[in-house]
């Protein structure tokens, strides 16, 4: 048990009446064993489709927790299937709405259910005095069992403008939801600022819904990182340069997170076209949201890895899948196989890695 002994509320209070030998009442909270833990309302079926995704909630309903005295209490709604878990929200009353839109999201991404099938679920929702930390939240029992029907939504995007391409945000690149309804939107970009990394610590940027500033942006404000980004005024995020400059980021809709993964500090081309010995340069281009090679002049054989920083720890090839959304693209994925090109030509070879999964698109010259 985190917890050694009671929690104490104005600590100041009680040590200031130690000292003076004043015989003031000191205010605690219960015991952990006396705390009241919520209990969540029954939940109805539920069913989403193309109708009803904006336009209708799903609101989950609770009897409070109880602590010993008024405290600001933040409560957590979670949802579960088997043996797992995804969060929905949070809320600091006893009542949370979210649209069945996002709740779509959640059960497909956050329980991995498919699109266009039926789940049972049951719902939970933990308590914890906002902004204590040393002891674990109390969790309601499950609600009743429900169902959830989903379906597959139309994809959408945001965009990310910041000093990677000089903060345009006319040429904002694009990147997209990782599959309809999902709530979870990935790309991986060139962070390297327009006017050269030199000096500087990081990599300042935001999320934007539209390629104008008139439209809704976030940062730190309204995104909450997964890793430290110092604090600005105008709460621009930031990714770290001493880590590299290429990043793959992750932005969650449904509980308002993004996080980063370092990729490394270049991604190269490699195959037949030079006898597989050394890494041709490939190169983000934020106007197009997509890496692109030079021309390169394949025979009619050819075939090229991907890599990054010249290394085959981290080199995307393919399976052989056709995109379905890139026309002429193929599906790419790390540790897959040679991608061959379509016939003899030059091509310049385009990643687009603002989509999941990425495709690689072959530009005939």
């Amino acid at each position: 048990m985190k917890f050694l002994k009671y929690i104490t509320l104005f600590a100041a209070v009680a040590m200031m009446a130690a000292s003076c030998k004043n015989d003031v009442e000191v205010v605690e909270i219960s015991s952990p064993d006396k705390f009241i833990a919520p209990v969540i309302g029954g939940c109805s079926d539920v069913i989403v489709n193309a109708n009803n995704s904006n336009v209708e909630s799903v609101i989950f309903n609770w009897k409070p927790a109880y602590f010993g005295l008024p405290v600001q209490i933040l409560y957590s709604v979670y949802l579960k299937s088997g043996e797992t878990t995804s969060l929905v929200g949070t809320s600091f009353s006893t009542s949370f709405s979210i649209s069945k839109g996002d709740l779509n999201g959640v059960v497909i991404n956050g329980l991995g259910v498919p699109a266009n099938e039926t789940t049972l679920v049951n719902a939970y929702v933990t308590a914890i005095i906002n902004g204590t930390e040393n002891y674990e939240p109390i969790k309601s029992e499950l609600s009743n069992s429900f169902s959830v029907t989903t379906f597959a939504a139309s994809l959408r995007w945001y965009h990310l403008c910041g000093e990677f391409n000089g903060w345009t945000i006319g040429e904002a690149p694009i990147f997209w939801e990782t599959t309809g309804g999902s709530n979870e939107y990935t790309c991986m970009v060139d962070f390297t600022r327009a006017e050269g990394n030199e000096g500087a610590t990081h990599s300042y940027f935001k999320v934007t819904a539209e390629q104008n500033w008139s439209a809704d942006n976030w940062g730190y404000n309204f995104l909450t990182p997964s890793w430290d980004c110092p604090e600005q005024g105008d709460s621009n995020l930031s990714v770290p340069l001493d880590e590299g400059n290429i990043f793959q980021v992750t932005v969650n809709t449904a509980v308002m997170t993004i996080d980063k993964k370092n990729i490394g500090k270049s991604l190269g081309i490699i195959g037949t076209f030079n006898d597989w010995a050394a890494d041709a340069p490939f190169n983000y281009n934020s106007s197009e949201s997509a890496w692109l090679s030079e021309p390169i002049e394949f025979a009619a054989d050819g075939k090229f890895k991907i890599r990054v920083d010249g290394s085959w720890n981290t080199a995307f090839g393919t399976d052989g899948v056709d995109s379905s959304v890139i026309t002429g693209g193929v599906e790419v994925s790390v540790g897959a196989g040679d991608i061959p090109v379509p016939g003899a030509g030059t091509y310049i070879i385009k990643l687009h890695a603002n989509r999941t999964p990425f495709v690689v698109e072959f530009v005939k010259q």
